[in-house]
């Protein structure tokens, strides 16, 4: 899908009349409505809270906000382009949050995995015999008891 360029001139609002301004943004302000209303008809009838309308969306915007076909046809456009976007939209969400459940199930199982070891060997010291992982940080050297953290070693006696 290309990218379409329009030309035009630029219109400064302290410029131009005052009258026509306030048009301009009362037109925007009603066409900003008839597209909210185009999506949320939309979004209702694919809900199934409300059945599918007789009247076409075009002619029941052209009634309820007095548009004219050119503003009617640009908000069903409109209306159904941000209905798409939503859609692709998310199922990028879906996938982001696919991703951070997986990245949380990882960390849960280092973690678990983890605890379990420091917990046998607790168990080891209460026997009276400490055992350690081989890929555990912590060792034992001689007498000594040396945990290794990743800037620091620290060493117990």
């Amino acid at each position: 899908m290309g990218m379409k360029t329009i030309f035009s001139n630029r219109l400064y609002k302290h410029k131009i009349d005052h009258d026509f301004v306030m048009s301009m943004a009362h037109i925007l302000r009603v066409f900003n409505q008839a597209k909210h209303f185009r999506y949320q008809a939309e979004v209702r009838e694919l809900r199934g809270s409300k059945a599918k309308s007789s009247v076409s969306i075009h002619q029941r915007l052209k009634q309820r906000y007095g548009l004219n076909d050119y503003y009617a046809n640009s908000a069903v456009q409109e209306g159904r382009a941000l209905l798409s976007a939503q859609k692709e939209l998310k199922n990028v969400y879906m996938r982001n949050k696919k991703e951070q459940i997986s990245a949380i199930k990882r960390k849960i199982k280092a973690t678990k995995a983890r605890l379990t070891t420091l917990q046998k060997i607790k168990g080891s010291f209460v026997k009276g015999t400490p055992l350690f992982n081989k890929t555990s940080r912590e060792q034992q050297k001689g007498a000594f008891f040396v945990v290794t953290y990743k800037y620091s070693t620290r060493l117990f006696y």
